[in-house]
């Protein structure tokens, strides 16, 4: 069921992150706002990799998790980091809580809290033997 809930959640940031790839300016204004559409448009090379890592991994260890495969741990930390370093980043040099609001931002720091909690239950189920 955990699984399930996070590979549900990262769909949808999968789904965001296409359509903010692509510029979207319809789909952004309608999430985040005009701030969005101006925070967006110069959103730096380097945070796009990271945020891509970040949904892979968000994709990938929770199908690692059902499989049972101990691969679950480190995708699910590495998913975990690349959500931390952005939210570190974002807020102390983009000023993300300006440009898209505190709904977004809150839903998005609980998403962090979210992917962080699911590394460390990949990590019991492991310590539980129940990962190969």
């Amino acid at each position: 069921m955990v699984a399930i809930v996070v590979f549900a959640l990262y769909i949808g940031g999968f789904r965001d992150y296409v359509l903010i790839l692509i510029q979207d300016t319809d789909y952004i204004d309608a999430q985040f706002g005009s701030g969005g559409i101006v925070y967006f448009a110069d959103y730096p090379p380097v945070l796009r990799v990271i945020w891509a890592i970040n949904i892979l991994g968000g994709l990938i260890a929770p199908v690692l998790l059902v499989a049972r495969s101990r691969w679950a741990v480190p995708t699910a930390l590495v998913a975990a980091t690349a959500q931390v370093v952005l939210l570190v980043v974002t807020f102390a040099v983009l000023d993300r809580w300006a440009m898209l609001g505190a709904a977004t931002s809150w839903f998005d720091i609980g998403v962090g809290v979210v992917t962080a909690l699911f590394a460390v239950y990949c990590r019991k189920m492991r310590r539980r033997g129940l990962l190969r």
